[in-house]
């Protein structure tokens, strides 16, 4: 099997500046969306540099005998630290840190490692599902059946954080892993996407064409039709059959 893969991202109709990164590499099998926050400089660094810091270390670990869930959870380990002393070393960047939803292809598996409430979906079987948790204090809520009924509380806290990468010395990353299988594909997002655009959406998007650039670009615009009040990043991957014709 070979993974093909697309990415689009823009900082949508509100925002000023961008402060989502991402990362691909089909060589490292490393797909990955990062969504700023901490004020506009200090959420923009903070997703590129932990995208920066997963990269360079999955790169290093390759090779090596450590499995995939270990290295993907080292290096966004690894990230942490250097976005949390970053955020010391600087008054300006003090609170900074980011999101993080990562899928490393390796070995006929897919490993997912994410902290905050960046997301990422499967598409089987004509079947849409989402393969990660948000860490924030609704879904938190939500998860314990409590529900916030006013529409001001709910509003404010929809979005507040429980775990990010970067604002503690430490984090805890939330890991997963599942065998591929032709045909799959996955989708990466920030809720710039998802906050705007149904996962059947995503769906149709996805079935109705076979590129997947024009299948990123289709869903950021329809994130940004429905108001682009985000920046909005998505990575869309598919599982192929190999050059020789394998099957599912």
């Amino acid at each position: 099997m070979r993974v093909s893969g697309a990415v689009h991202t823009d900082r949508g109709r509100v925002r000023r500046e961008n402060q989502d990164s991402y990362g691909l590499s089909a060589g490292l099998g490393l797909y990955l969306v990062a969504d700023g926050m901490g004020g506009q400089a200090a959420g923009k660094r903070a997703s590129e540099e932990a995208t920066r810091i997963v990269t360079q270390a999955l790169e290093a670990s390759s090779g090596g005998g450590a499995g995939g869930e270990e290295r993907l959870r080292d290096a966004i380990d690894l990230a942490n630290r250097h976005v949390w002393q970053l955020s010391q070393s600087e008054p300006g960047l003090l609170g900074m840190g980011t999101t993080i939803a990562a899928v490393l292809i390796a070995d006929g598996m897919a490993y997912i490692g994410h902290v905050g409430d960046s997301r990422v979906y499967r598409l089987r079987d004509g079947k849409i599902e989402r393969l990660t948790r948000d860490h924030s204090f609704s879904a938190e809520l939500a998860e314990r059946g409590i529900e916030l009924r006013d529409d001001r509380v709910g509003s404010r806290y929809a979005h507040l954080l429980t775990r990010a990468v970067g604002i503690a010395p430490t984090v805890e990353v939330e890991l997963t892993s599942q065998r591929i299988e032709v045909k799959d594909t996955y989708i990466i997002c920030s809720d710039g996407i998802y906050g705007l655009v149904d996962p059947s959406e995503i769906q149709q998007i996805i079935e109705a064409d076979a590129d997947l650039a024009h299948v990123c670009v289709a869903i950021v615009a329809r994130a940004n039709a429905a108001g682009g009040s985000d920046n909005s990043t998505v990575i869309v991957l598919r599982v192929e059959p190999n050059e020789a014709g394998e099957r599912a």
